[in-house]
């Protein structure tokens, strides 16, 4: 299918605009608010010119979930006293090691763990994979599907958690405006639950069950797929008119566990 489709009108009117144009007769190379095309590459700072497919309304409710970068979105929002229904007071009572903000423990850092948290909310079919769930001793257990930076607990107080996650992530069907921010191809599979899992398993975990985790590096056609079963979910149970906006993680790559 084509990637654009417009009238002669439509595009007679793009093809007058500036920034449709790399220059004009006349046009000054340092010209500081030039909007053509090679003065917009000389400027300090890139601009491109997009067109939005829709626009935020103050009554939107909206909903951040991904990478790192979704809670730096969260934050601006709610600063702009947006209602944010992903950066949710139930979460305050979640303990987390050294202090770390409460919300950094909902990153999900792959598509497939966005997908599978949305499925698990979402789907009325899907269930929350319990033997996914690790037993790392002395009654501890660790939650492969967030994030390290919370505290490992006890199997009652993982299960809380973990229905508290569900029930905030279905809040995602009242919120008109969904952010999703892409993180990382590299992703690990739990072989005895059948199923890839949110970060590199803890070292507990993997001194545990050294067998249990195998890494994969994810192609474009995996990842790809996961975002559209995303949108198919979000279009079936989430809000009559939801709107999507997909991001990628500012955050460069720190170290690769690839060759």
């Amino acid at each position: 299918m084509s990637t654009y489709i417009a009238s002669a009108k439509q595009v007679r009117h793009n093809f007058k605009a500036s920034c449709s144009r790399w220059h004009r007769k006349g046009a000054l190379p340092d010209q500081g608010d030039g909007t053509l095309a090679f003065q917009r590459l000389r400027q300090q700072l890139f601009t491109p010119i997009i067109t939005p497919g829709f626009k935020l309304k103050r009554e939107d409710k909206l909903f951040a979930i991904g990478s790192c970068f979704a809670r730096g979105i969260e934050a601006a929002l709610v600063g702009k006293k947006m209602e944010v229904l992903s950066a949710a007071k139930e979460f305050d009572s979640f303990r987390t090691r050294n202090n770390e903000t409460n919300l950094g423990f909902t990153n999900k850092y792959n598509t497939f763990s966005i997908y599978n948290e949305l499925r698990w909310a979402l789907d009325p079919a899907a269930e929350f994979p319990r033997e996914s769930l690790v037993d790392i001793g002395n009654g501890i257990f660790y939650d492969p599907h967030t994030n390290p930076t919370l505290e490992v607990v006890g199997l009652e107080e993982t299960l809380r958690r973990r229905s508290i996650i569900n029930l905030v992530t279905r809040r995602i069907v009242q919120c008109r405006v969904v952010i999703i921010t892409l993180g990382l191809v590299e992703v690990w599979r739990d072989k005895i639950a059948n199923i890839f899992v949110n970060t590199t398993p803890i070292p507990e975990a993997l001194r545990s069950h050294p067998d249990r985790y195998e890494f994969h590096i994810t192609n474009f056609a995996q990842n790809l797929s996961n975002l559209e079963r995303i949108h198919r979910l979000l279009s079936q149970f989430g809000h009559p008119d939801v709107q999507v906006v997909v991001t990628v993680s500012p955050v460069p790559l720190m170290a690769t566990f690839s060759t």
